[in-house]
């Protein structure tokens, strides 16, 4: 059998449930590997690794280690030096574990517990990797001009023989919490991506910042989602991709720049992270209609539909005995600031009769 980075056969005492209970106790641990944006250790790292290349590739040479501060600077020196890094190696030392792992332990579960514990292992963070993973690459990708399509295809190419470290707790998790203890995981634990040639490897820092929204999108209005050493970042709001220039000019939003903001979608974003009722505020708006539950809050945005709002009073005090006050966004047609409370518990105006309003 070909040399692996691992002993891929699971414990011979573990059962399904075993390995879930393992699996869920990590899980928590697991996902503060992957979101990590702690300064790597450097010297630790390439201990690591160095160790990793004996057990997966004994008969090589130790390889030169170099390091990058970015997926970026390191998939442009993959690129630029070839000769240097040698054959890539990532087959033998990632792909293989992968593979004979994912196998033998499915051969030995059979497919629906090998389903079940692979979702109690990795189901909650797999996809939010995968998502990572992918917005990296592109965000990579497009550090090239669009017409050079070559530059674009050279950039791909290279991101193809990278090891994502803390980003392979898309798998990681369920290997381990089966017995199957990896050199992979150590350096999951140890650094960012990676890029492992026969000549040298390449290592990366962590980010020094990923943000996400209680959905874990990528989201960040005053700034990068996610940025590295080198200043190479990702935009994003709510999981939509920014440009560079909108996502700076979307920390700087004032109830100007909104209405000069000629794409809608940019301007529902720019509204958004002002937010409606601060927007509203800072525009001079007059309440168009005032009831029992509330006011009644409009600001015209010219082609784009309206923002209504109800503005109410939160009926119990605080501990100070202020009462707090909200702002609910309601579609464009409501009327009255009853109508606009009755939509948002699902009701018509004529059917909301609370006892008391809260």
């Amino acid at each position: 059998m070909p040399a692996t980075a691992v002993d891929v056969t699971p414990h011979p005492d573990l059962t399904a449930d075993g390995i879930v209970a393992v699996a869920t106790a990590q899980r928590d641990a697991w996902r503060a590997i992957a979101l990590s944006t702690e300064a790597v250790d450097r010297a630790a790292t390439e201990e690591t690794v160095l160790r990793l290349y004996t057990e997966a590739l004994p008969e090589a040479a130790p390889p030169q280690i170099i390091w990058c501060r970015s997926p970026l600077e390191a998939a442009r020196l993959v690129v630029a030096e070839p000769d240097r890094l040698g054959a890539p190696a990532r087959d033998r030392i990632r792909d293989l574990t992968w593979s004979l792992g994912r196998a033998r332990l499915a051969e030995r579960l059979g497919p629906r517990e090998f389903g079940r514990v692979w979702q109690a292992a990795c189901g909650d963070i797999a996809p939010l990797m995968s998502t990572l993973i992918a917005r990296i690459s592109t965000a990579v990708e497009e550090q090239t001009a669009e017409t050079d399509a070559a530059a674009r295809t050279a950039l791909r190419v290279a991101l193809t023989h990278a090891v994502h470290g803390q980003f392979d707790a898309a798998w990681l998790p369920l290997y381990e919490a089966a017995g199957m203890a990896s050199g992979l995981g150590r350096m999951a634990r140890a650094a960012g991506w990676w890029w492992p040639f026969e000549n040298a490897v390449i290592l990366t820092e962590r980010p020094l910042a990923l943000r996400l929204d209680d959905q874990d999108r990528l989201h960040h209005g005053d700034g990068p989602a996610l940025v590295y050493p080198d200043g190479f970042a990702v935009y994003s709001w709510r999981g939509t991709p920014l440009t560079e220039e909108f996502g700076q000019r979307l920390a700087t939003t004032t109830p100007e720049t909104i209405r000069a903001e000629e794409n809608a979608e940019l301007r529902r974003m720019m509204v958004e992270h002002y937010t409606p009722e601060r927007f509203l505020k800072d525009s001079g708006a007059q309440p168009l209609q005032q009831d029992e539950a509330g006011k009644l809050w409009r600001i015209e945005m010219g082609q784009d539909e309206s923002i209504v709002m109800v503005e109410v009073v939160n009926s119990s005090p605080e501990p100070d005995g202020t009462f707090n006050v909200y702002f609910l966004r309601v579609p464009p047609s409501t009327q009255t600031a009853k109508a606009g409370v009755a939509w948002t518990f699902g009701l018509t105006e004529d059917e909301y009769q609370p006892l008391q309003q809260t």
